[in-house]
């Protein structure tokens, strides 16, 4: 009886050893043809350092910001690299990316990337591939909530949150805490794994003069036509909110208004602002800025601009729009005066009953810039041989230069340049009021 017992045993364990066996098997089968269809491959650190053609990808870290300041991935002190550009590491909880509270921060859907994955979704990722929250919101061909067909993002490798990942970071002197950072009341900007458009940092340089070189105690506000998801406004922000606390002394400080017509603007802008802490020189402003009489009244007085009242007197120094073509506004613009005409603002407003009525020009003080990044064409007639945007919605290659030169402006960049997606062409065209 002893005999068939420990038989029966031995039965037991082998059919439970094979049983896990095929599980293990079936779990390294679903790796191995997610990561087929998909492209990428879990990592240690040393293949993060060296996998990738001598390049290392940037990390989206996934987890909480409490597990983010126990320990991270810090590459400051890494000298081994054949690249002079280190990676970048950002901190992007999985809830705020799934909430859609931080998901503008991601990269570029052409730009590979790698994400490291919190320790308590390792199993559901690995045995659920297809149906656990990671491998839907980066690799699903089609959205969950809208059924629409989407481009996946391009995440070439997989660093598992775990004990030997942190164990080996450490050997290489790669890991830091919230405790070993340098104690400092200075803003510093954080890192980034998008870039803003190259108008924003065309125009950067002009704002930071504007900081030092102009009367004490003034706040400029710089108005961005069209803010979308509020990107560029937070560029502007932080470069310029690091600027004036690396300077011993600005005379003037600077806000930066999104302004929109999308109801949600404000929800989808001002997440990603507090979360940079740019929140306290960054606003969002409802309007239509088809309603030019709503427009003037917008920029005649700069107190609607603000959502607080500030003691500082406030003038508007920059207008930019960036893929956000309205040519009656540009042409408002293009046309404005450094004083009031005819009609006063009181006068003017009562214009507002006939709608077919044009309000007056705006008034913006010399020295105003404005500038816009648009789609145009690569020569005056030219064909638009592109799906998106239609033809109708692209600019001329000299439109904007026509508009503006002549009419108390100055321009100082008139230029082509290619997108990084498709190979269309853009115009970054910069003019300053002179008269």
């Amino acid at each position: 009886m002893v005999f068939l017992d420990d038989l029966q045993m031995d039965v037991s364990n082998n059919i439970e050893r094979k049983r896990k066996m095929t599980a293990m098997e079936d779990n390294d089968r679903i790796i191995s043809v997610s990561s087929e269809q998909q492209r990428y491959h879990i990592a240690n650190v040393q293949q993060w350092l060296n996998d990738n053609d001598n390049q290392i990808l940037p990390i989206v870290d996934l987890r909480s910001y409490e597990e983010f300041d126990r320990q991270q991935i810090d590459m400051t002190s890494y000298s081994n690299s054949s690249s002079s550009i280190l990676p970048t590491i950002v901190n992007l909880p999985l809830q705020t990316l799934l909430s859609g509270e931080r998901s503008c921060e991601l990269p570029p859907r052409h730009v590979e990337f790698a994400i490291l994955i919190p320790r308590q979704y390792t199993q559901q990722f690995l045995e659920r591939s297809g149906d656990c929250d990671i491998h839907q919101l980066f690799f699903a061909s089609m959205s969950k909530s809208t059924l629409q067909s989407r481009k996946p993002w391009l995440v070439r490798q997989i660093l598992i949150d775990s004990d030997t990942l942190w164990k080996d970071a450490s050997e290489l002197g790669l890991v830091k805490s919230y405790s070993d950072r340098e104690s400092t009341t200075s803003f510093q900007r954080l890192p980034r794994l998008w870039k803003p458009d190259p108008i924003s940092t065309n125009i950067l340089p002009i704002l930071k003069e504007w900081t030092v070189n102009e009367d004490n105690n003034r706040i400029g506000l710089v108005l961005d036509l069209g803010s979308g998801a509020g990107r560029d406004v937070c560029y502007l922000a932080e470069e310029l909110k690091q600027y004036q606390c690396t300077q011993k002394s600005t005379k003037n400080s600077i806000h930066v208004i999104g302004i929109d017509n999308h109801k949600g603007s404000a929800k989808r802008c001002i997440p990603l602002w507090k979360n940079r802490r740019v929140d306290d020189i960054t606003y969002s402003l409802l309007l239509d800025l088809n309603k030019l009489h709503q427009v003037r009244s917008t920029l005649m007085d700069t107190t609607k601009l603000l959502s607080q009242p500030m003691q500082q007197q406030s003038e508007i120094i920059c207008l930019y729009a960036i893929r956000f073509l309205n040519r009656k506004l540009v042409s408002y613009i293009a046309n404005s005066t450094i004083h009031a005409e005819t009609d006063s603002i009181e006068s003017n407003s009562r214009a507002k009953s006939t709608i077919h009525t044009p309000p007056q020009p705006p008034i913006l003080p010399i020295g105003t810039i404005f500038a816009m990044s648009h789609f145009c064409k690569p020569k005056d007639g030219a064909i638009w041989d592109f799906d998106h945007p239609k033809e109708s919605s692209v600019l001329e290659r000299s439109e904007l230069k026509k508009l503006f030169e002549n009419k108390g402006w100055q321009v100082l960049k008139d230029d082509i340049i290619l997108d990084g997606d498709h190979g269309r062409t853009l115009v970054q065209f910069i003019a300053k009021k002179i008269a």
